[in-house]
């Protein structure tokens, strides 16, 4: 055998030979098993395998959950929340009631979740990694219902459970406007009706919930129309053409309800006015304004003394006015009473008054036998007077009118108008009128029991003695402070 390591090498000359006999090719030594990266081709695949489970059970909802009637086990919470809302729209839910039956949608019936939140709740409740919390089965959810939505489709279906509300009316009748009374309705309980679908999908299965009925209360309340009613009756109350605060003609009640309407039938009262009726209605008035308005000045009178000192006003003063034209006024009136307001300002010119002061004096002329009044120390009038008797006489001097009487009894009278003996006087005489005293118990009065006036008469206990009327011409003529000077 020939030993490898001695074995010649074939040369040129033995090429023939090589191709008849060709040299055997020795196998090379088989390798060493190369463990370390059969162990890194293996483990890294087993790891990622592991970290993969992990991972989605830290982000899946575990299997056997139903929300809102939607399987979302092995859903991630996104994929959930469209999920629970495509399931709450999808679901069937069966009312039932003694009317009869009907199934709707949960989209029919405007039923809704947050569905974000929801999902949210069920995957912190019921993680994938979680053993514990597979297979729930249905598990709760807030299910909320859009009132109108329920209602139109309910209504559609069972038009029996319902019953409508009457509103509240305004009327106006006997002077003024009054309510008529709203009347409740029913129809099916919204919030019931949400809480039972809430229930029923908590318990899973199919959704079939009783009719719960509960009172409809009318859009337009009676407090509502009282309201109203109120602003109406306030509104013809005031009815009517001003100056300032006075209202110098006014509209009737019941004519101006003739134009107002008062319209119950939506979901609040609506008022309305008919304008052209309410401007023709009032032409006549307007037309009559002029005489009603215009007025002339009044002048301002005060009673002064003889140092100007203010006594008493005699008379008011009052401004003059005129009213600047009737044009366009019937027309404002109307849109005016359309906006709610019906007191309407009359375009008024006015002259304000100018005040007199009048210095009033009283002189009695003893010889002469006459009262005299002075104005501004201009005569108004004179009298023939009597005076006191001797040994009553009519003391002199510079007085001051200081207490006034319609009548009086005067000397010693009981409460009938009798003489009383024994009194302070010797005579009594009742019902003496328009009495002005100005020095004591002497004083100016009407004489009813004797008519002798004149220079020489001497009749009275020291007041001064006059006709009736002049009396009370003096009466009305002095105020208390009018100076009285009393000579012979």
């Amino acid at each position: 055998m020939t030993d490898l390591a001695t074995k010649p090498s074939p040369g040129a000359d033995d090429a023939g030979d090589q191709a008849a006999n060709p040299p055997v090719e020795w196998a090379p030594a088989e390798p060493a098993p190369r463990r370390r990266r059969l162990g890194l081709w293996l483990g890294i695949p087993a790891g990622l395998v592991v970290a993969g489970a992990a991972a989605c059970s830290a982000i899946l909802i575990a299997p056997g959950v139903v929300a809102a009637g939607a399987d979302v086990g092995w859903h991630t919470a996104g994929a959930a929340t469209e999920a629970i809302s495509t399931g709450i729209s999808d679901t069937e839910v069966t009312i039932t009631s003694p009317e009869g039956d009907a199934t709707f949608t949960g989209a029919e019936l405007g039923a809704s979740v947050d569905a974000d939140a929801a999902a949210e709740r069920v995957f912190g409740d019921h993680p994938l990694w979680n053993v514990g919390a597979w297979n729930p089965g249905a598990v709760p959810v807030d299910v909320s219902i859009d009132a109108d939505t329920a209602l139109e489709a309910v209504q559609a279906e069972l038009p029996e459970l319902f019953t409508a509300p009457t509103n509240a009316q305004v009327a106006f009748s006997d002077g003024s406007y009054s309510v008529v009374e709203d009347r409740d309705g029913s129809g099916i309980d919204v919030d019931a009706l949400a809480a039972d679908i809430t229930r029923a999908l908590a318990e899973g299965g199919d959704v079939t919930v009783a009719a719960a009925t509960t009172a409809i209360e009318a859009p337009i309340t009676a407090a509502a129309a009282q309201a109203e009613a109120d602003s109406l009756n306030a509104l013809v109350a005031d009815a009517g053409f001003y100056v300032g605060d006075e209202k110098v003609a006014g509209v009737d009640a019941a004519e101006a309800a003739q134009w107002i309407t008062v319209d119950a039938t939506g979901d609040e009262l609506a008022v309305t006015v008919d304008e052209g009726a309410a401007a023709a209605a009032v032409a006549d008035t307007v037309a009559s304004l002029p005489e009603r308005v215009n007025r002339e000045v009044v002048e301002e009178q005060i009673v002064t003394d003889s140092d100007g000192e203010h006594l008493r006003t005699v008379q008011e003063g009052e401004n003059g006015r005129a009213l600047e034209s009737t044009d366009g006024v019937a027309d404002g009136f109307a849109a005016q009473l359309a906006s709610g307001q019906a007191a309407y300002e009359l375009p008024v010119t006015e002259v304000e008054y100018d005040t007199a002061l009048l210095f009033r004096r009283i002189e009695v002329d003893k010889s002469a036998g006459t009262t005299t009044l002075y104005e501004n120390d201009q005569v108004v009038d004179t009298y023939s007077i009597a005076l006191g008797a001797p040994g009553h006489d009519t003391q002199e001097g510079h007085f001051r009118v200081y207490g006034q009487l319609t009548e009086q009894d005067m000397g010693s009278c009981d409460a009938e108008g009798n003489f009383v003996p024994g009194g302070s006087f010797d005579y009594c005489t009742a019902d003496v009128p328009w009495v002005t005293y100005f020095n004591g118990d002497q004083g100016f009065h009407g004489t009813y029991w004797h008519s002798n006036f004149g220079p020489g008469a001497l009749m009275s206990h020291g007041c001064v003695n006059m006709t009736i009327d002049a009396a009370q011409r003096v009466y009305y003529f002095a105020q208390t402070g009018t100076e009285v000077w009393v000579h012979a």
